[in-house]
């Protein structure tokens, strides 16, 4: 996989909400740009998922524990708010739980079910070790909001904002070890 880093740096940063227009933005965007050294560290610690087309990423979905060392001030707030966010009845603090994303799908690849595959092969791998995962989505990206609520039915727990800008905390059962 390392081979593949590279790749995932490109797509990410082509995707990254500086980059596009905002008519682009529309259809979806991510809010951090990572280096090779940072994408090598997540896939180090629980991993990542791709999508392949010819040997090129077209996809992919990261994970990492909460005491990741992710340097990032968004994540930091959204793992504080664990605290005040319930997810079926229960403090998310009260859950095993582990960051799910950033997530990409390469624009020419979307609403193809390459999301579904990745968030079911992800959820499938941490199956046992997590009960929930978390994820954090920018309140101006409805293109992600839609895809991870409405079309992998995650749920809403919260909200946090970091510099002005402010985010939904969406969570999700992981299935028990099969």
């Amino acid at each position: 996989m390392p081979g593949d880093y590279a790749d995932i740096v490109r797509l990410n940063t082509e995707n990254f909400i500086a980059n596009l227009s905002a008519e682009e933005r529309g259809d979806g965007f991510l809010s951090a740009v990572f280096t090779i050294e940072q994408v090598a560290a997540m896939a180090s610690d629980l991993g990542i998922m791709i999508a392949l087309d010819g040997g090129a990423v077209v996809g992919f979905v990261c994970a990492f524990r909460n005491d990741f060392d992710h340097g990032s001030p968004v994540v930091a707030k959204m793992i504080e708010s664990y605290d005040r966010a319930r997810f079926e009845g229960k403090l998310l603090t009260e859950y095993q739980t582990y960051a799910y994303g950033p997530v990409c799908i390469d624009r020419r690849y979307r609403r193809q079910g390459l999301l579904r595959g990745l968030y079911e092969a992800q959820r499938n791998d941490l199956a046992g070790q997590f009960e929930v995962g978390v994820a954090l989505i920018a309140r101006d990206n409805p293109h992600s909001m839609e895809a991870h609520v409405k079309g992998l039915d995650m749920i809403e727990v919260g909200e946090f904002e970091v510099n002005g800008k402010v985010f939904a905390t969406v969570a999700f059962r992981l299935p028990a070890k099969s």
